[in-house]
């Protein structure tokens, strides 16, 4: 049951060549140098691109804020050089507490050795 009557015998022809180029029309669309799936994976491409810069914008604002107390902040300044330099002031005295051994360490010290017997 068709709903268009057949096209006639001349133009059978015609008609594969139009079907011929629109199915080399949607494959070229799709798969082509700058088809969907090209697009599609440039987008991929601009997320991560956007990812990354996101990040970057967020480690520069970190480091200008780094920047601004260093060269304004004396008590940020004193931090830090404790920190990182393990400077200390004048008369001041630090305590370093050792951490305690390990439960299995230390019962592996305390045990006595094994000794092989011959029999």
């Amino acid at each position: 049951m068709a709903f268009l009557p057949p096209p006639p015998r001349k133009y059978k022809g015609a008609f594969a060549i139009g079907v011929m180029l629109l199915i080399l029309f949607v494959v070229a669309a799709i798969y082509g140098d700058h088809g969907l799936i090209h697009l599609l994976r440039m987008r991929g491409e601009q997320q991560e691109l956007e990812h990354v810069a996101f990040d970057q914008q967020q480690r520069n604002e970190q480091l200008r804020q780094h920047i601004r107390r260093l060269q304004s902040d004396d008590w940020y300044i004193e931090k830090r050089a404790r920190e990182r330099l393990g400077l200390v002031k004048k008369d001041e005295m630090i305590y370093r507490v050792a951490a305690p051994p390990a439960p299995a360490a230390a019962a592996n010290a305390a045990a006595p050795a094994a000794r092989p017997t011959h029999d």
